[in-house]
């Protein structure tokens, strides 16, 4: 047997003997047995976490858009006829926008969470032994097929990776970053949304005929509108602060870390593919 021969065989039966390895269940029991709390569990703990709080600020969101929309429909009436939902409007559309987005946010975060749990599960069981066998009959192809091989290997290899290992590092890697950099503004903006009044006007009717008495009635009302509009200016900055606190928290973080795990997976996946000099001069 040619030196050739013998060293295609030999990196086929490597790749081979890993690939059985992953596929019975030996790279996630050693984990399981060797780790008191692995990156799955750790970060799905994380995600559900931030899942409850993000539904938390959504239910908030919820009910003050409802206190707003009844607050529209309010009428100061003391013989003369004021309504607050003009002035309302920008606010109540702020909060249905901040409601959207909170939505949005459980749902980016569940989805994460069957991400993670989908990656643990076929990670190193499914993924990791196809791409180790497409590696493995890699030099035993012919020109055409055995490139192919070699790219869907590479790109098997890589999704198992980030599967198993990326996405709860990235979850971990924000979730410490956002406690950190976000932590005290969300729960400073979240402690003023929860102190703030936003009870709505009162309907009033004048009793009485008197002038005295519609003045009276009417400033009392006025009062009354002119605290929820401050009341509204309050809720908009704190809407801001909680939006982009989220923004950063969910999209800009995980981003920022998925795109750095994704180089380094690509130059670790670059080296683990590489074929040897004596494979590919056969």
């Amino acid at each position: 047997m040619s030196p050739t021969i013998r060293a295609r065989l030999r990196h086929s039966l490597i790749l081979a003997f890993i690939a059985v390895i992953g596929a019975v269940g030996l790279f996630d029991r050693a984990e399981r047995t060797l780790l008191p709390d692995t990156l799955a569990s750790a970060s799905q703990q994380a995600l559900q976490a931030n899942l409850v709080q993000a539904t938390a600020v959504f239910a908030t969101a919820r009910l003050i858009d409802a206190a707003i929309s009844v607050a529209q429909t309010v009428e100061v009436s003391a013989g003369i006829g004021v309504q607050p939902g003009q002035v309302l409007d920008p606010v109540n559309d702020l909060v249905e926008r901040f409601s959207t987005m909170m939505l949005g946010a459980t749902v980016v975060l569940g989805g994460a969470t069957l991400l993670v749990s989908a990656g643990d599960v076929i990670g190193l069981s499914l993924l990791l032994p196809a791409a180790l066998l497409l590696l493995a009959v890699t030099a035993w192809l012919p020109g055409t097929l055995s490139l192919f091989a070699h790219r869907l290997g590479g790109f098997l290899l890589f999704a198992a990776l980030i599967l198993k290992i990326g996405v709860p590092l990235v979850v971990l890697g924000s979730d410490a970053l956002a406690d950190h950099l976000l932590a005290p503004a969300i729960a400073d903006a979240q402690a003023r949304l929860d102190a703030l009044s936003l009870e709505a006007a009162p309907v009033a009717e004048a009793r009485g005929e008197g002038m005295m008495e519609r003045l009276r009635a009417l400033g009392d009302m006025a009062g009354s509108v002119s605290k929820l509009v401050a009341a509204m200016g309050d809720l908009a900055d704190i809407l801001i602060d909680l939006t982009v606190a989220y923004v950063a928290k969910i999209v800009l973080l995980p981003l920022l870390l998925f795109w750095l795990l994704g180089r380094m997976a690509e130059l670790a996946v670059s080296s683990l593919t590489a074929r040897p000099a004596d494979i590919q001069g056969g």
